[in-house]
């Protein structure tokens, strides 16, 4: 937020909305707190505001590039993404009791809060930028796989919104730029034996299979 003092007057053409904070519990039992603002109290915009996404086709394409090419499987998450974008929108908040010494401020939202309307858009262009930086381009075929040459071949990434699949020579050194240059929190990090809800192993004959078995597990689990 950028603070505007207390009971500070907001710039010109913005709209008050409200946040508020959203409390879960994850399946392995991780408490999740998260602020999320009342995008439903904004117009709704006349152009598409949605992240887009790989394909599950795509993403199978990228397995088998892998193992045809020899490439090194990888998956990783970006922590919080929305919040390393910034917002288009033009609102702001009067912060409440839970801000603290700040109750009663008036705060401009300047990040991609989750619950914006655009907030999906916003981040996807972020990444876009950072991946073009690092020498990507858009597949032709699917726009959210994304190339680059290296030598003989092509590494990939595969984005689904903050879940990428990253298929290269050295996948770690991928991360690392992502976390060093563009300081993103990544987690989960490491060759890919589960990614958006599916398991990767391999047979008894090495036979690389791709089966929902732990989301079908957990799934078991909450209806026992």
């Amino acid at each position: 937020f950028k603070d505007c003092g207390h009971r500070g007057d907001p710039p010109q053409g913005y709209k008050k909305i409200c946040t508020h904070l959203v409390f879960d519990c994850k399946h392995d039992g991780r408490h999740k707190a998260r602020m999320v603002a009342d995008g439903h109290l904004t117009d709704v915009p006349l152009d598409s505001v949605y992240s887009g996404v790989v394909s599950l086709h795509g993403l199978c394409t990228l397995v088998f590039l892998a193992n045809l090419n020899g490439l090194d499987t990888w998956a990783t998450d970006i922590g919080n993404a929305y919040l390393e974008a910034e917002t288009k929108e033009r609102l702001y908040i009067i912060a409440g009791a839970e801000f603290g010494e700040l109750e009663g401020h008036t705060l401009v939202i300047v990040k991609a809060l989750y619950g914006l309307r655009s907030s999906g858009l916003r981040w996807h262009e972020r990444f876009a930028d950072c991946l073009r930086d690092m020498g990507f381009f858009p597949s032709k075929a699917e726009p959210d796989i994304w190339m680059r040459p290296n030598g003989d071949v092509y590494e990939y990434i595969g984005v689904y919104v903050d879940d990428l699949a990253i298929i290269g020579k050295h996948p770690q050194e991928i991360v690392n730029v992502l976390m060093s240059k563009y300081s993103f929190k990544l987690k989960g990090t490491g060759k890919m034996t589960f990614h958006l809800g599916c398991d990767y192993f391999r047979d008894q004959d090495g036979t690389l299979c791709v089966g929902p078995k732990t989301y079908i597990d957990r799934m078991i689990a909450q209806y026992i």
